[in-house]
């Protein structure tokens, strides 16, 4: 490996690559280790990585785990964690300018892309109207936020902010920003970046290497430095065979999701091969690499081939470009034959064919429900998540006609991130729906429904073909073009439907073809929650109940009073494929993404400051200076054994990010409501956690404060509440964790396995950090929350094997001190847990600082990333 560029002739242009061609070995290694090596091959030769040839040879033996260096060369962000980052930097920026550093000179090092898609809300819906009112009231509420994130596009070099209402952040990653491979001055390179949304990785589906970060470590590459990361174990899922007629790219990624989870495939890369790879559309390989998150996968890459020149073409990419992407990834040995299988970790196999229809829940993305079982699961899933039988008895909502049981459909949407990249999936909801409609059939007046579109292209192309027109009819009318119900932005129900909810216990339903389903996320009011395609959410937004069987039961009556069925209306993949060829095509998506600027008359009458440094107001309740800096003392932590501490939790497996920071409504009772109130605010513009992420006193009023949170410290309630000691008292956490600083009582978590999975949620960090928590124990993390974690200056830590709350009788009453925390370095990652029980007995196990490279030993020892690049600046 020469340590200096060659060149490449394309078109009589002579480019400067980094050459991986020749090494020896190269075209056995999966793909994802060849886009690695090329990576560290140019830190090398531009000087930035020292290590670069060992960690080269060590991705070339496979030593899983071994340490190395990643370059992202942009970084993607939503308007929720681009605007938390876009404030720690402008206050890292401030403490370098009282260093005497020119706040003009601290500037992102890479590209930033932030698209606002996450601050949208479900609060208009069926109505053609709908669109516009929802619009509107997003610029109500987030006016401040959205004039920060311009005066930053304004005042801050290489970010680029777009306007509410384009698209989500991965739609327009993959169907515009992307350019696979990378022109940066004269030198080529495969396009590579970091998302601070964990579904960054539907970009993988075209092959770009991409995940999700959080926020806290996409600060890493903002500063220009690479992110330590270790060798990934690479799967090699062979895919045989291909998809019988009628299953959709949903029901596949959820059998994929199932048999992942499985086989524990957390922190890996993912790559898939074999005959039925060829057998998938773009758009199919974007919903699988999507839902990587789900199964626990960093990245899941297809490589470029014919297909990904296809989809470049039929998205209006440049024919120049496309030549280029062609001729250097041939040449870079990362173009995709069929014929060449390289060497993977593990491999594991899956049949297209045997794949069924589909749904996943009441409350995990992995907990596959084949269709033709689902109605005689309901019971289940109501003892699994209410503890009782669902019951006959209908309840009368007040003022509004109609009654509602166990089991009834509250709300089914057809929400963007999973499955609008894949024009099959939408096109088939709307030939559902014209099928539907043309018989006769009639909206479910009990049901909310409400359709998200990732892109303004995908709701043209329904426009444009009249098939939006039938979605229409049944309630799903585009109630704006971002992120919605499957962040939790469902928007209320009627007042007196949640009211009948609430007073009668009533096992409600939400059906939507997002990618998360955990408890409390999608509604508050919504018991169980299941992710189906599109199509099928217009199916059961007719049935109304999940204790019918959409395979057995009357969808209705036609006009002749002659029973419809399922079968009567699915389309055939003949008919969907002919509108998808009709309407997808280059023009239409060079004319919305020529419009990606233009934020309308909204977004032009932004009050923006004309200040070049940002000022802060002491009247803002959405942002506000963090602390982080000064809670690390500026780089000048004092490491220090944790001593008697109090667990304010004790959680089982499988703690998400939204039970640690919740991103759903504000709600009477929280530390968050009382600090808002206490502030004289109506209560009708507390809005959600989501939006109020800069304000670093709701972050900590955030902390766990899940209304579906389960702490083992008060095993018969639900929410946040824990035991404070030694009074006995039940309290709210947060208080109790107030108590506890007062007192100078130490407090840690403990859990089991799973912890911090799902959204790449940084205040899932730093809102525990804000309270006072030192440490976290757990027998294992996922990977995005750990990294948080080290990121703040909180220690992960984990269990030995086959250890844990119950396997050492761990009890609330319990106090814990971990030991040789000051000795913690690159080669000495074990510490000392001592259990000190209620009559004085001790109890000693080991424990491992989760600090996976000598990158993170050095971020944590200052107290995160933030002190860290203050410190060295």
């Amino acid at each position: 490996m020469e340590n200096k560029y060659t060149k490449l002739n394309i078109e009589d242009h002579e480019f400067d690559i980094a050459d991986i061609s020749a090494i020896k070995g190269i075209e056995q290694l999966p793909f994802s280790y060849r886009i690695l090596i090329e990576n560290i091959l140019r830190q090398q030769i531009n000087g930035s990585n020292i290590n670069a040839q060992e960690q080269i040879q060590n991705i070339l033996d496979f030593k899983v785990g071994k340490a190395i260096n990643f370059m992202p060369n942009r970084i993607l962000s939503h308007d929720i964690l681009g605007k938390v980052m876009l404030v720690d930097f402008l206050a890292y920026r401030e403490a370098l300018a009282k260093k005497g550093i020119d706040p003009k000179d601290i500037q992102p090092k890479v590209p930033i892309d932030l698209v606002i898609d996450h601050s949208s809300q479900v609060d208009f819906f069926g109505t053609e109207q709908s669109r516009i009112d929802n619009l509107k009231k997003e610029y109500e509420r987030n006016s401040e936020r959205f004039s920060f994130l311009r005066w930053c596009s304004k005042n801050l070099k290489n970010v680029k902010v777009v306007p509410p209402g384009v698209g989500i952040c991965h739609q327009v990653n993959i169907e515009y920003l992307a350019k696979v491979v990378w022109l940066d001055k004269n030198t080529l390179h495969p396009d590579t970046c970091i998302g601070t949304d964990s579904h960054t990785p539907m970009v993988n589906g075209i092959g770009v290497m991409g995940w999700g970060v959080g926020g806290v470590e996409a600060e890493i590459a903002m500063f220009g430095k690479s992110l330590p990361i270790t060798i990934p174990e690479v799967i090699g899922v062979n895919l045989k065979n291909e998809l019988n007629e009628g299953i959709t790219s949903t029901d596949l990624v959820l059998n994929i999701t199932e048999l992942l989870r499985k086989n524990k495939i957390v922190g890996c890369f993912v790559e898939f091969y074999g005959e039925g790879v060829e057998k998938l559309t773009v758009g199919e390989r974007a919903t699988i690499s999507n839902m990587a998150p789900e199964y626990g996968a960093t990245n899941v890459l297809f490589p470029v081939d014919e297909s990904t020149i296809d989809y470049l073409e039929m998205t209006g990419r440049e024919p120049q470009h496309i030549n280029i992407i062609r001729e250097y990834s041939k040449h870079q040995k990362l173009w995709r034959n069929i014929t060449d299988t390289p060497n993977y970790s593990r491999n594991l196999e899956l049949d297209l064919s045997s794949i069924k229809p589909c749904v996943a829940g009441p409350k995990n993305p992995e907990d596959k429900v084949n269709l033709d079982i689902f109605s005689s699961k309901a019971n289940s899933h109501s003892q699994e998540l209410y503890k009782k039988d669902l019951r006959e008895d209908n309840f009368k909502v007040p003022n509004l006609g109609f009654e509602i049981k166990d089991a009834d459909i509250l709300i089914a949407a057809i929400t963007s991130c999973t499955n609008t990249a894949n024009p099959n999936n939408v096109i088939a909801a709307a030939l559902v729906a014209k099928n539907l409609v043309n018989l006769g059939l009639k909206k479910n007046k009990k049901v909310k429904t409400s359709f998200a579109p990732g892109s303004q292209v995908t709701a043209e192309i329904l426009k444009k073909s009249g098939l939006q027109s039938y979605l229409d009819q049944l309630g799903f009318n585009v109630v704006g073009i971002a992120c919605t119900t499957c962040n939790g932005s469902s928007g209320p129900l009627h007042p007196d439907i949640a009211e009948t909810i609430e007073d009668n216990k009533i096992f409600s339903v939400a059906l939507l073809s997002g990618n998360r389903n955990f408890q409390g996320r999608i509604h508050p009011n919504i018991r169980a929650s299941y992710l189906a395609s599109p199509a099928l959410i217009v199916l059961f937004s007719i049935l109304g109940s999940i204790k019918k069987d959409l395979f057995k039961d009357s969808l209705g009556l036609d006009k002749n009073n002659k029973e419809i069925f399922f079968k009567d209306v699915w389309p055939t993949n003949k008919e969907i494929n002919e509108v998808v060829k009709s309407f997808y095509n280059p023009k239409i998506f060079i004319e919305k993404y020529s419009e990606i600027d233009d934020g309308g008359e909204l977004w032009e009458k932004l009050n923006v400051s004309k200040s070049e440094n940002y000022e802060w107001s002491e009247k803002s309740t959405f942002i506000k200076k963090p602390p982080y800096l000064e809670i690390a003392n500026y780089a000048n932590i004092e490491l220090k054994n944790i001593n008697s501490a109090r667990p304010i939790a004790l959680f089982g497996d499988s703690v998400t990010t939204d039970h640690i920071s919740p991103s759903s409504v504000i709600t009477k009772g929280t530390a968050a409501w009382d600090y808002l109130e206490g502030l004289g605010l109506d209560s009708k513009d507390f809005s959600n956690f989501l939006t109020r992420r800069a304000n670093h006193e709701i972050v900590s009023r955030s902390s766990f404060a899940s209304l579906r949170l389960r702490n083992l410290m008060t095993p018969n309630s639900e929410g946040s509440f824990t035991i404070k000691y030694p009074e006995e008292k039940v309290m709210r956490l947060y208080d109790a964790a107030m108590k506890y600083k007062e007192e100078n009582t130490e407090i840690i978590v403990i859990a089991g396995e799973n912890y911090g999975c799902g959204s790449s949620r940084d205040v899932a960090a730093k809102g525990p950090l804000l309270i006072g928590i030192k440490a976290i124990i757990a027998k294992s993390f996922e990977r995005i929350h750990r990294s948080n974690l080290v990121g703040m200056g909180i220690l992960p830590l984990e269990f030995e094997k086959n250890y844990g709350i119950e396997e050492l009788g761990i009890a609330k009453t319990d106090r814990f001190s971990v030991l040789g925390i000051k000795d913690i370095n690159d080669d000495n990652k074990i510490l000392d847990l001592v259990i000190e029980k209620q009559n004085g007995e001790k109890i000693n196990t080991k424990l491992k600082a989760r600090l996976d490279t000598p990158d993170e030993v050095i971020f944590w020892k200052n107290g995160g990333i933030l002190p860290t690049a203050w410190k060295e600046a």
